[in-house]
């Protein structure tokens, strides 16, 4: 018997004592729990604050998976999307397959629900006892939770050069007609749920998708697609309907007028090399009509999640000691970078430049010439990828996991017990981390403000905590402006906020800017405050780092450009942190003392924090065992601002 028989002689058995089960049982599993009682949030009464010209810092999530994603549903989720709203508000809900209640220190200011379009369908199906597809063997295996279904909804996914992802025709039917039609209610349910609890000026939901096509070994391509209101097109776009390019060209011919949308590419550290790659996701030559439209669509990329940092990476074309944070891949050897002509891609789970988003900044300012414009001038946010319904469910200290049953106690996310899905993505789950989160300076917390600050790519990243960082670039900023009171309006008044492009270099100036930074009151003080520099100069691309400010009166050494260490320890026996070091605000105005005015650029700033305990420290703790080895159990939250670039000829 040859191995597919195998496998599917296998699966047949196990579905034939699972339907022996199903028949042998009077009661049946119910899936989906009744919405909690209370009235939606939009009939609450509140007083609409004034908007606020100089705008307010608002922390919300763009990358969030509830019990309509079907890899979510699998692993035990019954949290929808009003579920998940309600936590963002600051509700304790319960996590899955567990009496574990969770709960946010503070709520957040807006939300996006990105379940993923290729399961909409399909969950209907399944979980809709007059759907024709209800009775299938896949959908009885995705009922009672078979973790082997986990490998098939990911390998019908699969996008590999020409072949796109297919539906399941047992559940779907041949063409898929019946996940697409199904799809059109579930897709109806999740805009009901975010107009329902959108309340202007006080929490913001925004309608969204998540498009999820998958690589060899779990590589992917994915994006979240936001919409700016209500009006959005009557259907999901899935792996199953096209590629990545296709995605954007209908978005843009479905979404136009009162509809407008973003598509925003997540974790490039899990891309293989194709998400920023020399060819299109079908491994087609790039286009300029192709990079248009990213650069007309894609306007931001998710820098950090629970897959780790896709800022740079150690060992990836930089000697900056920052980059080893939350990796999840080690740097590909040379033979490993070598791109397969084939599909577009580099070996599996491993990191090359195209994988990092600094890499493709740089990579951005090398092609402006040749294409005519730079189709990575990308500004950042974060998300988490929870797949619990808990929005924005990031702080270290209180961590209980984000995939449902599979990681949901300590022993299964630090390894001591075993864990079939860990066995599947062939990886430890103490490599994952809680995530991050995006923050926008909007005038006010409203969908089109902060859609548009996103637009606008006036936004800012963080590893998890909801420390706030401002920057601001211009020509005639005065060596003192972060003291002036009036700082902010003087800053907009002559200069261009991050996420901009600066104008051409007056004549003998530098670019200067100001940078401000303040402390989360949750998390650790801030440690110091960081530029990040990116240019091109005869045809190559080079980058530095400057520490600009730091905590405890040090002051940056004029040869390495660093701050020496503020002293700032960590005891791991009970994660206290030293009292006395760092700062709850940092600020400052430089100038690039290596400008020239001839070479494009890029600045961004990144912040660090006090060293904290990491979450597998917390846990290690609360199961008295020692720590996992290899593993860091100190971590130093961060926050990256979107940069802004300098181009001579404009």
């Amino acid at each position: 018997m040859n191995t597919t028989v195998k496998k599917v002689s296998f699966w047949l058995l196990g579905i034939s004592a699972l339907l022996a089960v199903v028949v042998a049982c009077s009661e049946q599993r119910q899936p989906i729990p009744p919405n909690p009682p209370g009235h939606p949030s939009a009939s609450e009464a509140y007083q609409r604050p004034p908007a606020n010209p100089l705008k307010n810092a608002y922390f919300g999530e763009t990358h969030l998976h509830t019990t309509y994603s079907m890899d979510a549903n699998l692993f035990g989720t019954k949290n929808d999307p009003r579920m998940a709203y309600r936590f963002a508000k600051g509700e304790a809900v319960l996590l899955p397959e567990s009496d574990q209640l969770q709960q946010l220190k503070a709520p957040l200011d807006f939300a996006a629900v990105t379940d993923h379009a290729e399961g909409l369908g399909m969950f209907e199906q399944c979980n809709n006892p007059d759907a024709s597809g209800y009775w299938s063997l896949d959908c009885v295996g995705m009922r009672f939770h078979l973790v082997l279904m986990f490998k098939r909804l990911v390998g019908a996914n699969k996008q590999e050069a020409a072949q796109k992802g297919h539906y399941n025709t047992s559940v779907c039917g041949e063409q898929g007609e019946r996940c697409i039609e199904s799809a059109k209610g579930v897709w109806q349910d999740i805009q009901g749920a975010a107009n329902e609890y959108n309340q202007p000026g006080k929490f913001t939901t925004f309608i969204g998708f998540e498009y999820s096509p998958t690589l060899n070994s779990t590589g992917m391509i994915h994006r979240n697609v936001i919409f700016r209101g209500s009006q959005v097109p009557d259907n999901v776009f899935s792996a199953f309907d096209g590629f990545a390019e296709e995605l954007l060209r209908w978005l843009d011919s479905r979404c136009q007028g009162d509809c407008q949308a973003l598509s925003i590419p997540h974790n490039p550290n899990w891309s293989w090399g194709l998400m920023f790659g020399q060819s299109n996701s079908d491994a087609t030559p790039l286009t300029r009509e192709n990079l248009a439209l990213r650069a007309k669509l894609e306007s931001l990329v998710e820098i950090f999640q629970i897959k780790g940092s896709s800022e740079c990476a150690k060992g990836v074309g930089n000697n900056d000691e920052q980059c080893g944070f939350e990796n999840l891949w080690p740097a590909c050897t040379p033979e490993q970078a070598k791109i397969d002509p084939l599909t577009g891609q580099h070996a599996p789970r491993c990191i090359a430049a195209n994988d990092t988003v600094r890499d493709v900044l740089k990579k951005g300012l090398l092609e402006q010439p040749k294409w005519g414009f730079n189709p990575y001038k990308l500004g950042f946010v974060g998300g988490t990828d929870n797949h619990n319904g808990t929005p924005g469910d990031t702080e270290e200290n209180t961590w209980k996991g984000h995939g449902g049953k599979p990681d949901s106690t300590p022993g299964y996310r630090l390894g001591y017990d075993s864990n079939l899905v860990a066995d599947a993505l062939g990886f430890p789950l103490t490599a994952l981390n809680p995530g991050g989160l995006t923050g926008v300076w909007a005038e006010e917390n409203t969908r089109a403000a902060i859609f548009d600050a996103m637009k606008r790519k006036e936004t800012f990243a963080t590893s998890g905590s909801r420390l706030r960082v401002r920057m601001f670039a211009g020509y005639d900023f005065a060596p003192g402006l972060a003291q002036q009171a009036d700082a902010i309006k003087t800053a907009y008044a002559s200069g261009v906020p991050m996420g901009s492009d600066l104008p051409a270099a007056k004549h003998g100036k530098a670019p200067s800017f100001l940078v401000q930074a303040m402390q989360d009151a949750h998390s650790a003080p801030l440690q110091r405050l960081q530029m990040v520099k990116g240019w091109a100069a005869g045809g190559e691309a080079f980058e530095a780092v400057y520490d600009i400010a730091c905590a405890d009166g040090l002051k940056p050494d004029a040869k390495t450009h660093r701050c020496a260490d503020n002293g700032a320890k960590v005891n791991l026996s009970d994660c206290s942190i030293s009292a006395d070091k760092g700062a709850a605000e940092l600020a400052t105005t430089w100038t690039d003392p290596d400008f020239r005015a001839q070479e494009s650029a890029f600045y961004y700033v990144r912040v660090l924090e006090n060293p904290v305990c990491r979450w597998s420290q917390h846990d290690a703790n609360q199961l008295g065992k020692a720590h996992p080895a290899g593993f860091a159990s100190t971590v130093q939250e961060r926050a990256w601002s979107s940069p802004v670039w300098y181009n001579p000829s404009e």
